[in-house]
């Protein structure tokens, strides 16, 4: 569908619970996106990031208006969407090959073709030589890692990450950013990154959207260019340039403004 844009938020509202007690998550926030594109979300705690990539993902249906991908509304969780959260909620009897390799086994896919599959992501990922081993045996870092791999498997269209590095000490993080970019650019995936880190979302992202404080609103959406550079450029060197730093400063006054207005 040529024009079609790839992801596409209409006016989408989102309301929790009932009465006295209903909270609205979301004021009618439409925002679109490309196939290929890196989407990093800011804004206040609260102010409905996580929601917003819920609904895409199908685990919350919008109460108006509509969440669509290539055309077709979202109804449901799939597979061509891929999630990774906060945490990476492994399962612990099972091998680093085992929880790389389980989305593809419940969908049924051959066995060759699996174990293809799962071998070719970890070692994109650094982790083939630690195949069996379980997930206490890894780092935080690699269990990020392996998390990913794990939403990769299904060769998703699209990467729905939710805070994926949060938890993670500095140095780690600065890794893990890398190891991300890298994947996206060898696979040209599409990603939907929410984060608090501002850094973070100017340097991953080809797109930051600002959001208000709840009800949330798309406040802004700025294109990025500093995504395409990092495979060319010292990441230290691109976060100290003076236009990366006039863009976060940019970006945070966005948000501050939001939350005083």
């Amino acid at each position: 569908m040529e024009g079609t844009p790839f992801v596409a938020f209409d006016e989408v509202s989102v309301e929790y619970g009932s009465g006295a007690a209903r909270v609205r998550a979301l004021e009618r926030a439409s925002l679109q996106f490309g196939q290929g594109d890196f989407v990093c979300i800011v804004g206040p705690s609260g102010c409905g990031k996580t929601t917003l990539l819920q609904t895409l993902a199908g685990f919350l249906k919008p109460t108006t208006g509509s969440v669509r991908m290539q055309g077709r509304p979202i109804d449901g969780p799939g597979p061509e969407r891929g999630v990774v959260f906060q945490q990476p909620n492994l399962f612990p009897w099972m091998t680093v090959a085992g929880n790389a390799g389980f989305g593809p086994m419940v969908r049924g896919a051959p066995r060759a073709d699996r174990q293809a599959r799962v071998e070719r992501l970890l070692r994109l990922t650094g982790l083939l030589e630690f195949r069996d081993r379980y997930p206490y045996q890894l780092s935080g870092g690699m269990q990020q890692r392996l998390a990913i791999v794990r939403a990769l498997a299904n060769e998703p269209k699209v990467l729905l990450m939710d805070e994926p590095f949060g938890a993670l000490d500095a140095l780690t993080r600065e890794k893990m950013q890398e190891e991300l970019h890298e994947i996206w650019r060898r696979r040209a995936m599409t990603v939907l990154f929410i984060t608090h880190s501002v850094e973070e979302a100017v340097y991953l992202g080809t797109d930051v959207v600002v959001m208000s404080p709840r009800p949330g609103r798309i406040v802004e959406h700025l294109p990025m260019p500093f995504a395409r550079q990092a495979g060319d450029r010292d990441s230290r060197a691109i976060k100290s340039d003076a236009a990366f730093v006039a863009m976060r400063e940019r970006v945070l006054s966005l948000i501050w403004q939001s939350a005083e207005g």
